[in-house]
């Protein structure tokens, strides 16, 4: 029996499945993504790429799947909108959903310049610390497993 997905989550999916890196984010999720109680660890913004990095914990339900270091970079030729609140120490979501974002009119400063909107909408929602939504455009989605998602950017706690 196929189990149950809600709208966000299907959208979620179908984003995953369209950038390079995420077929193996849904395999490591067992096909459901959940970034509940994940932590927003780093969102670097750069002229020369971005990127945003969440921790994200493999052992529920008693998996074996290791934590994970799952980092969305992003395509420097789009704009990078960004809303954000709270962000702290900890940074625990109750979760984060992707999906397609909807067309808009580009604002007047980039009117001529080149520099399209970003496809991809993130939506982080609040548990403790940041919430808020970010609009950019994925390139690649990349996982690395760490031994404690709550300590995962500490590089002691990265698994070779």
């Amino acid at each position: 029996m196929a189990r149950e997905v809600d709208p966000a989550t299907a959208e979620t999916i179908r984003v995953l499945e369209s950038i390079p890196g995420g077929r193996e984010l849904l395999d490591w999720f067992g096909g459901y993504p959940s970034f509940h109680d994940a932590e927003l660890l780093r969102l670097d913004l750069d002229r020369q790429g971005a990127s945003l990095s969440v921790s994200v914990p493999g052992r529920r339900d008693g998996s074996p799947r290791p934590d994970l270091i799952v980092t969305f970079f992003f395509d420097g030729s789009n704009a990078i909108d960004l809303s954000l609140e709270g962000f702290n120490h900890q940074n625990v979501m109750g979760d984060m959903t992707l999906s397609f974002a909807k067309a808009t009119e580009p604002h007047p400063t980039q009117v001529g310049t080149g520099v399209g909107a970003g496809d991809i909408e993130f939506e982080i929602e609040p548990c403790f610390g940041a919430f808020g939504k970010l609009r950019a455009s994925v390139e690649t989605i990349t996982i690395t497993p760490v031994a404690d998602y709550q300590k995962a950017d500490d590089p002691s706690s990265m698994i070779e």
